[in-house]
């Protein structure tokens, strides 16, 4: 296991949710791998055993499959279920994905199905099949509003090329996926070797979950639901990521959760790619791994890998339920929260697109403003959410706004959110390029907006007539009283 800081990122449903908590919608990356990424900067010597958790890039597409007996009656032996002469010459290229599934599958206690096809590919290619299947799966709506919402709420400087800067972090970091709809593996083929078996191993535990459990139908964008897509990624990420350090460090009982955050972190923010990240964009990449490794060492500590697999019959439903294990015992539902509206704004604002961040998402949000425990803790009485993107088309570019309703658990939760976040956010604040962001608590609802902002080719300027006076206007028309 060499030194290397992780550079993997991790696209689940096609890179859909690339915010898979905070605005999860469709583009999901996830960092990391242990092996060398051209040009990235080594870990030093006391991050090596955390660095050996996450590894490669696993691209899962976003289209529903037919159930297993289905997909392979519709696909050719030679490219699917079977080991035919081809693959068996790319799977020795690959270091004998023969042996360490093998390896992967009994330590998992998950029986393979059938054989698992790899190929080694360039790191252009690789980039390429990415983009394609996003640009196929995922509608270019859900994309810009992503980027606006990040932008609005501050989570990203007002003129970021998000689109463009996650598909360039992909390109730097990438170190292999695995395709269910295929049941291919891709590693890139400029890895040391090293880093291809540990790439290899994590995204094997994929491959055993698609067989068994149908992951790629399970992480299909769905509008609306984009909290239990985040929910199962970290239930998927977290598997894979502890049989990893069973099998690099002996046990992954031997890494806490914490320092796998430190570690990811700060691998992070000392790599090239890192350090022109937006900070809620990290946190977006890793929190899939650390809080889904949390959630699976719970399980295995109860009752080792079969209570793993019992998750994945009945998976948590929201990231409440993942940081919180008592809430997935206990399958609580998260609260219906009714969809903010433009009303305030006047006429001609149109819905671009909304759905819900979770408590993963609110934390990563609030950590913006926050220290960690402060944001955790503001973000644990979540008890549901939904957000929306307004655009209102202009002649000269479009005005964008958003609005953002979370119910938590009762008042009380509530009452200590607001608590926390006034102490570092005023109830409002004018912005020159992004307009008014403003905040306020009522009973158990806390509601937040920003905007209206105007987007001329790329950059914001706030709107005309934008204020606090508006915002809080429009706020009130989110709470009780």
């Amino acid at each position: 296991m060499n030194a290397t800081a992780w550079r993997r990122v991790h696209e689940a449903n096609g890179v859909r949710t690339v915010l898979r908590g905070l605005c999860a919608a469709t583009v999901s990356l996830a960092v990391l791998s242990c092996g060398s990424a051209p040009g990235e900067v080594r870990a030093p010597p006391a991050a090596r055993a955390a660095e050996s958790a996450a590894v490669s890039l696993r691209a899962a597409n976003a289209t529903t499959r037919p159930p297993a007996s289905a997909a392979a009656s519709a696909v050719e032996p030679s490219t699917r279920r079977t080991s035919q002469p081809g693959a068996a010459a790319e799977t020795e290229a690959l270091g004998s994905i023969v042996e360490i599934l093998a390896t992967v599958s009994a330590r998992r206690e998950l029986p393979d199905k059938f054989p698992v096809i790899g190929s080694e590919i360039s790191r252009e290619e690789g980039i390429r099949r990415i983009i394609e299947k996003t640009k196929a799966d995922v509608p270019e709506r859900v994309f810009v509003a992503q980027g606006e919402f990040f932008a609005a709420l501050g989570l990203t400087p007002p003129d970021y090329p998000f689109v463009e800067g996650l598909f360039a972090l992909i390109e730097k970091n990438i170190a292999g996926f695995y395709d269910p709809d295929a049941d291919r593996m891709f590693l890139l083929d400029d890895l040391d070797p090293s880093a291809r078996r540990e790439t290899l191993a994590h995204e094997l535990v994929h491959a055993l979950q698609d067989q068994h459990y149908e992951l790629g139908a399970r992480l299909t964008y769905q509008p609306g639901h984009i909290d239990r897509l985040a929910a199962t990624s970290c239930l998927a990420e977290g598997d894979a990521t502890s049989l990893m350090l069973d099998i690099s460090l002996g046990s992954a009982f031997n890494v806490e959760a914490d320092q796998l955050r430190l570690a990811l972190m700060a691998s992070m923010a000392l790599s090239e790619t890192g350090r022109t990240t937006p900070r809620a964009l990290q946190l977006s990449l890793v929190s899939p791994y650390i809080d889904g490794f949390r959630f699976v060492q719970t399980l295995r500590e109860r009752g080792g890998w079969a209570a793993v697999d019992s998750a994945w019959q009945a998976p948590p439903q929201s990231t409440e339920q993942v940081l919180h294990i008592d809430k997935y015992d206990a399958r609580e539902p998260a609260l219906e929260v009714a969809e903010p509206t433009s009303s305030a704004l006047g006429e001609g604002w149109a819905r671009l697109d909304g759905d819900s961040a979770g408590e993963q998402g609110l934390r990563i949000a609030l950590e913006q403003w926050l220290i960690v425990r402060d944001a955790s803790i503001a973000a644990a009485g979540w008890g549901g959410d939904r957000y929306v993107v307004f655009q209102r088309k202009a002649e000269a570019g479009s005005e964008f706004a958003i609005a953002w309703r979370v119910r938590f658990d009762d008042a009380k939760e509530a009452g200590e959110a607001a608590s926390l976040l006034k102490k570092h956010v005023a109830a409002c604040v004018e912005r020159p390029g992004l307009g008014p962001l403003a905040w306020h608590r009522d009973g158990d609802t806390l509601a937040l907006v920003a905007g209206p902002y105007r987007r001329v080719a790329g950059k914001a300027t706030a709107s005309p007539g934008a204020s606090c006076t508006q915002a809080k206007r429009w706020l009130a028309t989110m709470t009780t009283s």
